[in-house]
């Protein structure tokens, strides 16, 4: 009897799971015909099959434009958010039990925060030292959204890594930094660079601060897009979201990867 009532509360659970599943995949899945519309209306299904709004993306120069300064600012903003994030993650983890709860709280408020509310104090800020409109307030910006990220990662990681390593290497003479050097960032290696990767996306794709900041001189992809569903709603949009689903299945996929507990 036992055994039939967990068998039902067990399927139920996968059937919520996969409809879960499917709500979720469905509008993804939509957009792979929907950039095959050989006319210039988005609809579904498409009156045909054409992937000329793929070669037109790659033929137009300020989407492309919009498209490298987006890996520039994730790169640039990845880049300060690592070295960030994993040295707040090797403070924390050393720091007094008392304190740690409340600045891992401080370091965690750019994901609890509404976005919104970031972008307005950013704003507010960079209006008077004149970065409104630069690719260096995006990337400061987006550093600060994506350093919780690698921050997560890396304490992960540290989590897992055996202190005993790290007590046995300044126990035979190597200073901290040689020890951090030599036997924790190996160790906390894979963590660092799946923050990264992560703090990657998150930058890539981020489009309120980049709504707020960018202003006409520096405009993202994303930006880009959404001004591109007021104005220009054409199957181009389906198209580079599809570019821009498989991009970041592939990189969610390399950093869930790096991110798995090593053996």
């Amino acid at each position: 009897m036992l055994r039939a009532e967990h068998g039902w509360v067990s399927y139920t659970f996968r059937a919520v799971a996969a409809l879960g599943l499917v709500f979720l995949l469905a509008p993804l899945a939509m957009m792979f015909p929907l950039s095959l519309e050989p006319g210039t209306m988005l609809r579904f299904p498409p009156v045909g099959a054409s992937t000329h709004w793929y070669a037109d993306y790659l033929g137009n120069r300020a989407w492309l434009a919009s498209t490298l300064l987006s890996f520039q600012i994730a790169l640039g903003a990845a880049l300060i958010a690592t070295i960030a994030g994993t040295l707040a993650a090797v403070g924390l983890a050393r720091m007094e039990a008392r304190w740690r709860g409340l600045v891992t709280l401080i370091l965690m408020s750019p994901i609890f925060l509404p976005t919104v509310v970031i972008a307005v104090a950013v704003y507010g800020v960079y209006a008077s030292f004149r970065l409104v409109g630069t690719p260096l307030g995006l990337v400061a910006a987006h550093a600060v959204l994506t350093i919780p990220f690698v921050l997560l990662n890396v304490s992960a990681a540290l989590a897992a890594a055996p202190k005993v390593l790290e007590e046995a290497a300044m126990s035979l003479g190597a200073s901290p930094i040689a020890t951090f050097r030599q036997v924790t960032m190996p160790l906390i290696g894979k963590g660092i660079a799946a923050g990264a990767v992560f703090s990657f996306l998150v930058s890539f794709d981020e489009v309120v601060i980049a709504k707020f900041l960018a202003g006409s001189g520096a405009v993202t992809l994303p930006k880009r897009m959404l001004d591109g569903i007021f104005y220009e709603m054409t199957p181009m949009l389906a198209a580079i979201s599809v570019l821009l689903v498989l991009m970041n299945v592939a990189l969610a996929l390399i950093g869930l990867a790096l991110a798995r507990p090593r053996a």
